[in-house]
């Protein structure tokens, strides 16, 4: 695994312009893709209300077809982002994890 990006912020944490640019710039990826490159995605799938392990019976991320998953640059480094509700959340490469 590479997890070589780490969670910084989501859309209603950042700038129009800063998202509108990542936006304009973005590439569809897959799940697995976020998955090797964005470290702390399974704690952001329990945060988000997902099941994950071996928990049964609720909703994964990977079932869920309202998500989408791409690869851009936010604020001049390249990013991995999750569409969740409407809400980008955004995964850079070269910040220190939390």
């Amino acid at each position: 695994m590479k997890q070589g990006y780490s969670y910084e912020t989501n859309c209603v944490g950042s700038t129009a312009h800063a998202i509108q640019s990542m936006i304009d710039r973005a590439r569809s990826v897959t799940l697995q893709t976020i998955r090797r490159h964005c470290a702390e995605l399974a704690e952001f799938e329990r945060r988000m209300g997902y099941d994950t392990g071996s928990e049964r019976g609720g909703l994964r991320l990977r079932d869920d077809y309202h998500v989408s998953y791409f690869k851009s640059v936010y604020r001049g480094r390249p990013c991995y982002y999750v569409r969740h509700s409407a809400i980008e959340y955004i995964w850079t490469k070269g910040r220190v994890s939390r």
